[in-house]
C-alpha cells in the first residue's frame, strides 16, 4: 500500500511539472493566437500521442468504455477547464494564475467526502489550510501585486478549479470501472472532436519558428501529464495526492521568470515554503497510518 502511495504521489508531482510547461505553452500562444485555437492544439496533440501509444497494442478495445456518459462528462468538465484556464492566463500572471488554480485540494477533499466516501483527518485538512494560505502570501490580494489581476481572470482561473475538482473525483470513481487505456483515448478523443468543430471559425496561422514549437508541444506535454494524474489516482485515493498538485507553483515561478521575465520576490517564496511544509507534513502523517494500517 505504501508503494502505491508514494507511486501516486509521484505521478501527480511530474504531472505538475508538465502542465506547469503546457501553461507556459498556452500563455505564450494565447498573446499570438485566438484561445480555441490553443486549447485545439493542445487536445489535438494529445489525440495524436494517445494513438500512437495506445492504438498498436489495444486497438479498437479502447473504445469499449462500461461507463460511457461518464467518461463523456469528464472529458467535457476537461475541456472546459482547459478553456478558463488559458482564457484566464492571458490576463494573469503565470504565478498568480496557479496560485488561484490551488483551491483545488480544498475542493477536491470537500467532494470526495460525500462522493467518495472518503474519511479525511482534521490534521490533514489544517494542512491544506496551510498551504492554501502560503498561496494567498504568493498573490496578496488587495496589495500591489493584486493590481496586475483582473477580475474576469481570477473568475476564470477559479471556473477552472472547480472543474478540476469534480474531474479530479470523476477520474478516481473511474478507476475502478474502466481501464486506464480507455480514460486516457476518451479524454483526448472528446476533447479533439469538440475543439476541432469550433477552430475554423477562429483560425489564425501562427507565424515563425517558436510558435510553431510551441503549438505542436502543447498538446504533447499536455497527454503526458494527464496520463499521469489519471494514474495517480489508480495508486491512491484522491485526497493523498491533493496537495502535492501544490508543487507547480515552483514550476510556474521558475517558467514566469524565465520566459515571461515575471521575478518572484520574498513573498513567494515565503508562500512556496508554506507549501512545501504543507506538503511534507501530509506525507509523514500518511505513511504514518500506512504502518499503523
Amino acid at each position: 500500500m505504501g508503494s502505491d502511495q508514494t507511486r501516486g504521489i509521484f505521478c501527480m508531482m511530474g504531472a505538475m511539472a508538465f502542465i506547469s510547461v503546457q501553461e507556459a505553452f498556452a500563455k505564450y500562444l494565447g498573446e499570438l493566437l485566438p484561445i480555441p485555437q490553443v486549447v485545439w492544439a493542445r487536445y489535438l496533440g494529445h489525440l495524436v500521442l494517445m494513438l500512437i501509444i495506445l492504438w498498436p497494442k489495444y486497438g479498437n478495445s479502447i473504445f469499449k468504455a462500461n461507463r460511457l456518459s461518464m467518461q463523456v462528462l469528464r472529458s467535457m468538465i476537461l475541456l472546459l477547464d482547459t478553456a478558463l484556464f488559458f482564457f484566464g492566463l492571458t490576463m494573469i500572471g503565470l504565478a498568480e494564475a496557479t496560485a488561484i488554480f490551488f483551491t483545488v485540494p480544498a475542493l477536491v477533499v470537500m467532494i470526495s467526502i460525500p462522493l467518495l466516501n472518503e474519511r479525511v483527518r482534521l490534521s490533514a485538512m489544517i494542512a491544506i489550510a496551510i498551504g492554501f494560505i502560503g498561496t494567498l502570501i504568493i498573490v496578496r490580494p488587495g496589495g500591489e501585486q493584486s493590481a496586475d489581476t483582473t477580475l474576469l481572470g481570477a473568475i476564470c482561473i477559479f471556473g477552472a478549479a472547480c472543474c478540476t475538482a469534480i474531474y479530479n473525483v470523476i477520474t478516481r470513481k473511474l478507476a475502478n470501472s474502466d481501464p486506464l487505456p480507455v480514460t486516457l483515448f476518451y479524454t483526448a478523443m472528446i476533447g479533439a472532436l469538440v475543439s476541432s468543430a469550433v477552430v475554423p471559425f477562429y483560425w489564425q496561422m501562427p507565424t515563425g519558428l517558436l510558435p510553431w514549437l510551441a503549438f505542436i508541444s502543447i498538446g504533447l506535454f499536455g497527454g503526458v501529464a494527464h496520463s499521469l494524474i489519471i494514474a495517480a489516482h489508480q495508486y491512491t485515493a484522491a485526497t493523498v495526492v491533493a496537495p502535492f498538485m501544490y508543487t507547480q507553483i515552483f514550476w510556474a515561478l521558475l517558467l514566469g521568470w524565465l520566459i515571461f521575465a515575471e521575478i518572484p520576490d520574498q513573498y513567494s517564496f515565503m508562500g512556496g515554503a508554506l507549501v512545501i511544509v504543507s506538503g511534507l507534513y501530509l506525507l509523514m502523517q500518511q505513511r504514518k497510518k500506512s504502518r499503523c494500517s
